[in-house]
């Protein structure tokens, strides 16, 4: 058993160091060629329209916001009017062309948003 645990840490960590050695610097340079073309190649959404529903906090607060950066036009769903309202405002601050703000409850058949 000792002879294993010698030969292992004899072995292993030469090889680990080796590895990471080689592998980490291809790998960082593909993750960065990923995100240059993330960042060229981001969707055009500039006068689409965009539902987010939860808007009014969280997560969806902020993608929200992301879209008004790129110019779109925003319908705001939540629950909270009055914080969706707040957030509508930001939205307009930040470039959206036109923001819709909605109270409902997605989780309620009656409340939800029905398009035949």
């Amino acid at each position: 058993m000792d002879l294993l645990q010698k030969l292992l840490n004899i072995v292993l960590l030469p090889l680990t160091l080796t590895a990471i050695l080689f592998l980490l610097p291809p790998f960082l340079f593909l993750k960065y060629l990923s995100s240059l073309k993330r960042n060229i190649c981001s969707e055009n959404v500039a006068n689409k329209v965009v539902i987010i529903t939860g808007a009014s906090s969280g997560i969806c607060e902020h993608i929200a916001y992301e879209y008004a950066r790129r110019g779109a036009i925003l319908a705001l769903v939540a629950r909270r009017e009055n914080r969706l309202q707040i957030v509508a405002n930001k939205a307009l601050e930040l470039g959206s062309l036109e923001v819709i703000v909605i109270r409902a409850d997605v989780s309620k058949d009656e409340e939800s948003l029905y398009i035949p």
